[in-house]
Order: C-alpha cells, then structure tokens, then sequence
C-alpha cells in the first residue's frame, strides 16, 4: 500500500515511487469507460493510396465519362430531391440497374454461371422513392433504409442470392463465398461489413453489394474499410496513385486535371457530398 503525506519530508520520492500505480489506476478507469460505450477513440488508417504531384497546368474537364459509381448514400447524406439515377434493364430482363454496372455485373454473373456452374440472382435492385418508402413501411427501421437515404434508389446497390440461399444464408453457399470473396474485382464491395454499423449505419449484410468500380472497390476490400472511411482517405484537391490509376477528389465547381492525364480513360462522379471523384485509368 502506498500514499502520500503532505507533511513528509520525502514527498516526492513517495509521488515517485506511487506513480506506477496512478498509471494502473486510470488505465483501468478509462478502459472500463470504453468497454461502457462512455468514451470512444477514432482509429486513423494508413492510406494505401500514394500522393503525386504534376508538373503540367490543370485545366478544365471536358471530354470524359460521367457516371454515378461513387455515390455515397446515408442517413447522414440523403439523395438530393432532384436526383435521376441513370437506369437501365439489365440485359435481356426486367432488371433495373443503374447503367454502370451492368457490364461488370454480368462479367461477376457470366463466371458464376461459366466457371462454377451456379447462377446468381437479384432479388433486390433500383427502387424508386415510393418502393423505398414502401420497403421501410413493412420492414421498420432496423432493416430499411429512410426514404432518400437507400442506396438502392441510386440503382448501384444489389441484394443478391443462390438457389436455396437467400439473406443470412447467401454465405453458406458457394456463390456466396464467391462474390464476398471476389466481387471487388468486378468493381462491388460488401456496402455493409461486419462490425462497422457504428460507421454504416447498418448491420452486416453479405448479400447486399455496391457497385463502385475499380480501383476503389479493390482498395476499399483489401484495406478492410467501408465507403465512408475511403472517402475520408482523399485530401481534397490532392492526386493519388494506385496502381495503373490516378485518382483525386475535388470540388464540383473547380473541376481541372493535369493536361498530361487527358490521352486516357477518365471517369467522373459526384460523391454526394459536395465533391467529385476524378478516376484517370492509365493505359498504354
């Protein structure tokens, strides 16, 4: 046992030699706080994106490919009321979908069918504000989206499943393990992990995948973090390199590229936040 005398002449050295278990003490105290949900502590991840820098002048955006791809949709960040997501059927069905992804989804499809001789199926797709509204209606709050807030209005999000495994049992199945495992390389993500609702807002859901196309939905994938945590990677105005790409994050009303990345692919979408993503695929 150890304490400290105000009228001692070796104060100090008791301060001294009490130190170590005031250190306990609190360490103790604030992890019982924190298993208690009364304190939190924000977890900073290493971006695995490199920071270039161009020599040439930036000029404006002009002959590119817009699509919708990086659309981050929340309670927190809710559609616009005058947002028109690009829909289209899906091949030969009665499949709406948002025109970006079906030619990914159907490469993701194509193998399923080709290489595993399975199939793989939608049971949920675009929906429109008053099918959003609908869903809500019958399946509460903790399953659905609020109207505005779902990514399935975007028509980039999909719930998908195999023969005999639907829901919870979409992993149970070798479909399933396919696509958690593989999707990203067909430019999906599991929009909702496990353990981060307290970042997505939602519980785990293997069979609901987001289209945001490559490279993002490989970056996304092999770091282990949601969309929220990606866009939070990028330093507005800054270019970053991944790979055979360069990509940046800048404002809606300054959107400029350097003159040397125009000779390739580059694909622009708004990022529901203020902001756009500019993805340049750097070919030879």
């Amino acid at each position: 046992m150890c304490y400290i005398s105000g009228m001692s002449t070796t104060k100090f050295k008791k301060i001294l030699t009490c130190f170590p278990w005031i250190i306990v003490m609190i360490s103790v105290a604030v992890l019982g706080l924190y298993e208690a949900g009364l304190i939190t502590f924000e977890k900073k991840h290493k971006s695995p994106l490199t920071e270039v820098e161009f020599i040439l002048p930036l000029i404006p955006l002009e002959d590119v490919t817009y699509s919708q791809n990086m659309l981050l949709v929340n309670n927190e960040h809710p559609l616009p009321e005058e947002f028109s997501p690009d829909i289209v059927f899906y091949r030969d069905t009665d499949v709406p979908m948002n025109s970006a992804i079906v030619e990914d989804y159907g490469r993701m499809s194509d193998y399923v069918r080709e290489d595993m001789n399975d199939h793989l199926y939608v049971s949920s797709s675009y929906r429109s504000f008053e099918d959003q509204e609908r869903v809500y209606n019958e399946e509460g709050p903790e399953v659905a989206a609020v109207p505005g807030c779902s990514e399935h209005q975007t028509g980039l999000a999909l719930d998908v499943y195999a023969m005999y495994f639907a829901g919870s049992a979409f992993p149970d199945s070798a479909v399933g393990q396919f696509v958690i495992n593989n999707c990203s390389q067909f430019g999906f993500i599991i929009r909702y992990p496990e353990g981060a609702q307290d970042i997505t807002g939602f519980s785990y859901e293997p069979w609901h995948i987001r289209y945001v196309g490559l490279p993002h939905s490989l970056i996304i994938t092999e770091e282990g973090i949601t969309l929220e945590e990606y866009i939070d990677l990028f330093e507005i105005g800054r270019w970053y390199s991944y790979e055979d790409y360069v990509i940046a994050r800048l404002p809606e009303d300054d959107l400029r590229i350097p003159t040397e990345l125009f000779e390739y692919e580059i694909t622009v979408s708004p990022d529901n936040t203020g902001y756009v993503f500019v993805t340049v695929h750097i070919t030879e």
